[in-house]
């Protein structure tokens, strides 16, 4: 769906990404994006939410599910 495909480049994902590698790209961006690996800088907290928002879509994806 378009979701989907707004949300793979989210998170920096071609279309034909599997489960695993899904959750490893989440996981890397949580942990840049996250204000306590950035010394408490919440300027980044934007893009932690749309990383999440992201993953949560296409983890529940019928191709991911």
């Amino acid at each position: 769906s378009e979701t989907d495909r707004r949300s793979l480049k989210v998170l920096g994902l071609a279309t034909d990404v599997d489960r695993r590698a899904l959750r490893e790209r989440y996981a890397e961006l949580v942990r840049r994006y996250h204000p306590d690996r950035n010394g408490g800088d919440r300027s980044f907290e934007s893009k932690l939410q749309e990383v999440i928002g992201a993953y949560t879509q296409l983890k529940g994806a019928p191709a991911f599910a």
